[in-house]
């Protein structure tokens, strides 16, 4: 009777252990106040508090009063558990790059040839000067 005991604890243990363990929170929506107008795929939007959804190959971007949708890759982190949108800062135009979801849960959006070729370009390491990465954290 004493060793059922024992191996039903030694079964219930790891469980108990493992229902512990900490798991970053994943939303399907994030809400973020933008201070400045930003592009969505060709689409100029004003300053605002804006709600990302990320609805299967695509981005819902929504406003009080206007939105956007742009399509979109899915991307995953180990290391970007915050919840944030990203954008690419080229002058004083600033253009909806990523979307985190948080719990390592991204959204890439796809963009026009020439923003596609410029990017590749970065990647190759040819780096255009005067850009940036701005990040908004969600509310």
């Amino acid at each position: 009777m004493r060793s059922q005991v024992l191996s039903g604890l030694a079964a219930a243990i790891p469980v108990a252990v493992l229902a512990l363990i900490p798991v970053p929170a994943r939303a399907d929506a994030i809400e973020c106040q933008i201070p400045f107008s930003f592009v969505v795929h060709g689409k100029t939007l004003p300053p605002g508090r804006y709600r990302f959804s990320d609805e299967s190959q695509a981005l819902l971007v929504r406003g009080y009063s206007n939105g956007a949708v742009a399509l979109t890759n899915r991307l995953e982190s180990a290391t970007e558990d915050e919840a944030k949108a990203v954008f690419e800062k080229d002058g004083d135009e600033y253009i909806l790059k990523e979307a985190w979801m948080g719990g390592g849960v991204g959204r890439e959006l796809l963009l026009p040839r020439t923003d596609g070729e410029r990017r590749k370009s970065a990647r190759d390491g040819q780096v255009e000067g005067g850009r940036e990465l701005v990040t908004v954290p969600a509310l």
